[in-house]
């Protein structure tokens, strides 16, 4: 459906919802949901025309003698991201197609990839607000991990975090994931509350962590 179909949805269903008025054929309820996916769309069609909060130069390192590339994760990587994320989630996709698309395009997030050749084996994405920055997922294929990438990746937001001023950075992890968190603590951060049943779909709590990247 094309961009001015939309906005004829959007004229209409405002005009019957102010009304009251019942149209044959497509309920009254139906056009408005279309409109409210609508104005989703329109604010995400926006949001992704805006200039990126954060410019990111692409890095290499060597791993294991392979060397990896690290760049701003785009649109066209989300379906090695998908796989990656099927890797690691036994299947399950905790966020789909559409969340890293949101979240890729976002203006204040900076999702970065570290790719073998073409193969996405890690991905950290965060989100920056005026004095502090959130994790927002971090991912390392298994056959990669405990080779430093996660650090690695986590000390580049550092990195970037605190050349925007941030105050801090914080992030969520399981309460079980005692891995993570033992990675976390070496780098520095520290619990600072439990959300409770914030992974709703097993049903598990989180710790918050957060990092103070100054000394205020």
């Amino acid at each position: 459906m094309t961009l001015i179909n939309y906005c004829r949805i959007i004229c209409v269903a405002r005009k019957l919802k102010l009304t009251g008025i019942k149209r044959q054929g497509k309920p009254i309820n139906q056009i408005v949901i279309m409109w409210k996916k609508f104005k989703h769309f329109g604010s995400f069609w926006l949001l992704a025309k805006e200039k990126k909060f954060i410019k990111f130069v692409p890095e290499k390192i060597i791993v294991n003698q392979s060397s990896l590339s690290i760049r701003q994760a785009q649109v066209k990587d989300i379906s090695a991201i998908l796989l990656l994320e099927q890797s690691l989630y036994q299947g399950k996709q905790p966020w789909n197609s559409m969340a890293f698309h949101t979240e890729i395009s976002r203006n204040d997030s900076l999702y970065l990839v570290v790719l073998q050749t073409q193969c996405v084996i890690g991905l950290i994405g965060v989100h920056f607000d005026v004095s502090s920055a959130h994790i927002t997922n971090l991912m390392v294929d298994s056959a990669w991990q405990k080779n430093g990438i996660g650090t690695y990746l986590i000390k580049k937001v550092i990195e970037i975090a605190k050349n925007k001023n941030c105050k801090e950075l914080s992030l969520e992890v399981r309460v079980d994931n005692l891995t993570a968190q033992n990675l976390y603590c070496k780098l520095g951060f520290t619990v600072s509350f439990v959300w409770p049943n914030y992974y709703q779909s097993s049903h598990q709590d989180a710790f918050n962590m957060v990092l103070k990247l100054t000394s205020d």
